[in-house]
């Protein structure tokens, strides 16, 4: 049973987005996709049009076999990808995704806070610090 309870919901081809009654906005990544550019722009857009403006704490959750390529790794460190966001927590099912979420974090060095997460619950306390 969670603490929260899901107040809107978008979904596009490589993802679904959830608003959660604690603020926190949850980007999850379905399984055996490769996400590129464009679904990255998708979940830009989603964010603008559920928060009309507003900057969120992001919680990305990782499908089974969920990997992203290497022009989305690119465009999500950017300012337009970063617009509505305070902080990006990813939580991580495989070694190869939790790679993958390092080097994004050291190569791509996105402009906002991001950690990455093997458990939710903890990504979750993280995000909260930026309350």
């Amino acid at each position: 049973m969670s603490d929260f309870e899901i107040t809107k919901k978008q979904e596009f081809d490589a993802s679904i987005l959830t608003l959660r009654s604690d603020g926190i906005l949850n980007i999850h990544m379905k399984a055996n996709k490769i996400l590129k550019q464009s679904d990255g722009e998708d979940i830009v857009k989603g964010l603008a049009e559920m928060g009309n403006g507003k900057k969120f704490l992001l919680l990305f959750t990782a499908g089974e076999d969920t990997s992203v390529s290497t022009e989305a790794r690119y465009y999500a460190s950017t300012p337009e990808a970063n617009k509505f966001t305070i902080a990006s927590a990813f939580v991580v099912k495989s070694i190869a995704q939790k790679l993958l979420g390092n080097a994004y974090v050291t190569f791509n060095k996105p402009i906002t806070p991001t950690r990455i997460f093997t458990d939710e619950s903890d990504a979750v306390r993280w995000l909260n610090t930026f309350r």
